[in-house]
């Protein structure tokens, strides 16, 4: 196997099972990594027999990154008086922080919705009894 096909096997083992941009940073890793073995005097057959299999390490791959979470955040922010310019800062977070994100955004929404069921449960006996008097009134008082 020479280092394109290396290249190649792993590109397909990767194709589809992450996102494009972490198939290109590990390619481009792989690519540099070779070269710079073969820089350094080594032949490429060296070089591929060390790495082994590119389909396992494309395995290894995807499950290292499928334990990895992230969490990305976007904000847009607009330079002031009329300059149109408008400068976009891209937050990620990876690890216990985007579990940490996560599990804290959970935490909300559910305390939310504990509190909006239960001020809903403590009114529903009473809009119940009043939608029952008008129904009454409208029905009897005439």
């Amino acid at each position: 196997m020479d280092k394109k096909n290396f290249i190649e096997t792993l590109r397909r083992a990767l194709y589809g099972k992450t996102d494009h941009t972490s198939l290109e940073e590990h390619i481009r890793y792989y690519e540099t990594y070779i070269d710079q073995e073969m820089s350094k005097g080594r032949t490429e057959k060296e070089v591929l027999d060390e790495l082994g299999d590119p389909r396992l390490i494309a395995r290894t791959i995807l499950e290292t990154s499928g334990r990895r979470s992230s969490y990305m955040e976007y904000t847009v922010e607009e330079s002031p008086g009329d300059d149109p310019e408008s400068e976009i800062r891209v937050h990620r977070f990876d690890g216990w922080k985007a579990t940490l994100i996560m599990a804290l955004f959970f935490a909300a929404v559910i305390l939310l919705l504990v509190v909006v069921f239960r001020i809903l449960a403590a009114l529903l006996p009473i809009l119940i009894v009043a939608g029952f008097v008008l129904w009454l009134i409208r029905k009897y008082g005439r």
